[in-house]
């Protein structure tokens, strides 16, 4: 009798009577309770939540959370909307970007410029030119990539001389690295006196990327700028180019005073080949920098000479990567 009525209440919890309603559905129901909360955090929550759903019915509750009062909310919706490819999205999202808030601008931007298509880039070139706030100007000109469409390279260009560091450095580097076009190579070498000095390098970084006969003379030119990180990317530059003509230029720049250049010039003469800069090269051993010992070991074993070896594991190209950040390490929200 004691295991029959056992039975009977494992099949009331089994086979209830009406069926059980989803957790995303719950989920859902309690995520739009949150967004009429007095609690701005728990709205800011919200959000968050409707993004990691990313359910249809998410979209309209995003739209619905632009019009909050507080700014995070705004922002954090605008942001989550870019995983919706809908007219109706765009159309809202071109209203965003007067939003009165810089990081609601911005990651109004970001989404567009993810979504939108090529009738949204005038905007965005706007915005990438003229928004007063540095972090709406950066969303901008990252998002110019996305378009690849070469009307936006006079834009990526320009913002290489933008007053805010993170614009000169990061977006309008990813910008160009995306609008790869004929046009480039002139209009960097227009740049590569500027005043800024991280516009100087970027210019060296991008002109390796072009291979006009008439960035070698630029490039070598840089070798003496006054800036050793500028130095240095035109070293590279011209190792990654291949110059054999600058061969003697960079056994120069050997002598440098700064170890970091002189490091740039072992590891592009590396690159380039040429075996008779090996002579240069076994002078090094006596440098007072390990950094260079090592690229100038690495650079003779490149050219023939296993006479010596770099540290285990010790590996050039590495050290030399431009530091960009991706979207995941410049989240707004």
């Amino acid at each position: 009798m004691r295991a029959f009525l056992l039975l009977i209440a494992f099949l009331a919890w089994a086979v209830p009577g009406r069926p059980q309603q989803p957790a995303s559905d719950r989920r859902l129901q309690r995520v739009e309770r949150w967004l009429d909360s007095p609690d701005a955090s728990l709205r800011v929550q919200a959000v968050r939540e409707l993004a990691a759903l990313n359910r249809p019915e998410s979209k309209d509750l995003l739209l619905r959370a632009l019009r909050d009062s507080h700014s995070e909310v705004r922002g954090g919706a605008a942001w989550s909307l870019k995983a919706y490819r809908d007219p109706a999205v765009v159309a809202v999202l071109r209203g965003v970007l007067r939003d009165e808030n810089d990081r609601v601008r911005a990651a109004a931007a970001w989404a567009l410029s993810s979504i939108g298509d090529k009738s949204v880039l005038p905007e965005i070139m706007k915005m990438a030119q003229e928004d007063p706030a540095p972090v709406a100007r950066f969303r901008a000109v990252w998002g110019l990539a996305f378009f690849r469409d070469r009307a936006a390279l006079p834009v990526a260009i320009r913002a290489l001389t933008d007053i805010n560091t993170s614009v000169r450095e990061r977006s309008a580097l990813l910008a160009l690295e995306a609008l790869r076009d004929s046009t480039v190579p002139a209009r960097l070498r227009a740049l590569a006196n500027h005043p800024y000095t991280d516009t100087r390098r970027i210019v060296m970084y991008l002109l390796a990327k072009y291979p006009a006969r008439e960035n070698i003379p630029v490039l070598q030119t840089a070798l003496e700028d006054p800036e050793p990180v500028v130095r240095g990317e035109a070293a590279l530059s011209l190792g990654k180019i291949k110059s054999g003509s600058s061969r003697d230029k960079l056994i120069a720049t050997l002598r440098d005073d700064d170890d970091h250049v002189r490091g740039a010039a072992a590891y592009a003469l590396g690159l380039i080949g040429d075996k008779a800069a090996l002579p240069a090269l076994q002078r090094i051993p006596s440098d007072e920098s390990a950094f260079v010992r090592a690229l100038a070991a690495e650079s003779r074993n490149r050219l023939g000479d296993t006479t010596v070896k770099p540290p285990a594991g010790f590996r050039g190209a590495e050290l030399f990567t431009y530091p960009v950040h991706s979207p995941e390490h410049t989240h707004l929200y």
